[in-house]
């Protein structure tokens, strides 16, 4: 896929808006469609606002900028996407609403032109019988900044065709990404653990302890510059929720806690306090607990050949900015170390046949 291909984007929201900007700044000609004018309109604005300050700051000159506008082109016609070499659909995260779109786009793109689906929660597979040749379908999941997180996940469909997969790598090379190849599954790779991880944290919670506590101790622990609940309020407790009930099909381990289901449906914050220190042994406990919990998600992930290991340890460093990884981690405690921190969740099951993938 070279910068001659058309770019379509469906949805203006912030997502769309954001990898409109970025495919547009890569060089490529984008259609950036909605059929709100006024969110279209809001979302010109917010994409003039982002580069102007990207000029402010020297990551863009003023012409570089202007070009990337000028590449650019709004619209409310849905028919204007027909000579794009691939569009990307990020709207609500509705399944029929998107079956919708996927049909419309089938009968209006060529056969050959790739459609790729931006969701988080819903499966590929489960899209991809709205979609004629459904070979050229796929995901590409995007990660909030889209317009400079470097990392995408592009999400292999069981119809999805190798020269689907190779076009979108070079697509995501070609606009400064650094890609995850996953099979479709829920939550992918990173949000298989990562909201897990989130999950531990408000179980704590319920445990007793202090949400302000979690977030210090964790700040040091995986070397995140903010922890699970200052992270939640950002995004709102609800969206992490959402994302947890839509996990919690695979099993008890997945279940969202009960302090997440009360915050998360009342629409209130956590709003954590951080305190000047946190005890070090308790510190240690909750670092090991999050720990455990992203390394269950993470072995069952393996055992269902969902991403390799090194792809797990990419989404934590440079999507997530973790400075510890599940893998590596789990490398550097060993087996025995490993087996401890997950035990707790494998007490009633077997411990993942993927151990052996990490230790031989």
């Amino acid at each position: 896929m070279n910068l001659d291909t058309k770019i379509g984007l469906v949805g203006a929201g912030t997502m769309g808006a954001a990898i409109a900007q970025g495919a547009a700044t890569s060089g490529f000609q984008v259609i950036l469609n909605d059929r709100d004018a006024a969110v279209l309109d809001r979302a010109m604005g917010q994409i003039k606002g982002s580069l102007g300050r990207a000029v402010e700051k020297g990551r863009l000159t003023e012409a570089e900028a202007e070009a990337t506008l000028g590449r650019l082109t709004p619209s409310v016609d849905i028919a204007g996407l027909a000579p794009c070499g691939l569009v990307i659909e990020a709207i609500v995260e509705n399944a029929e609403a998107k079956a919708g779109l996927f049909r419309t786009l089938s009968a209006l793109l060529t056969s050959d032109a790739l459609i790729a689906t931006n969701t988080s929660s819903l499966k590929v597979d489960d899209l991809a019988a709205a979609v004629s040749h459904s070979e050229r379908f796929l995901g590409l999941h995007y990660f909030f900044p889209a317009a400079v997180n470097p990392l995408l996940e592009i999400v292999r469909g069981a119809a999805t065709s190798d020269a689907a997969m190779n076009a979108a790598a070079i697509f995501a090379k070609a606009t400064g990404k650094q890609a995850i190849r996953c099979r479709d599954a829920f939550g992918f790779a990173v949000n298989r653990f990562f909201v897990p991880y989130l999950n531990e944290a408000v179980r704590l919670v319920d445990e007793g302890m202090n949400p302000g506590e979690i977030d210090l101790a964790i700040t040091t622990g995986f070397g995140t510059a903010i922890g699970p609940f200052k992270l939640m309020d950002i995004s709102k407790p609800v969206i992490a929720l959402h994302a947890c009930r839509t996990l919690a099909q695979m099993g008890q381990f997945y279940q969202p806690a009960t302090s997440l289901v009360s915050i998360g449906e009342s629409g209130a914050l956590w709003n954590a306090a951080l305190p000047a220190s946190v005890d070090p042994v308790t510190a240690k406990t909750i670092v090991e607990r999050l720990q455990g919990a992203v390394l269950t998600a993470v072995l069952e992930a393996l055992d269902e050949d969902v991403a390799t290991p090194e792809d797990f340890d990419l989404g934590a460093r440079i999507g997530l900015q973790w400075n510890w990884q599940p893998c590596g981690g789990a490398r550097a405690l060993g087996r025995v170390g490993t087996e401890r921190l997950v035990a707790r969740h494998f007490q009633d099951r077997p411990l993942p046949g993927s151990l052996d993938t990490l230790f031989g």
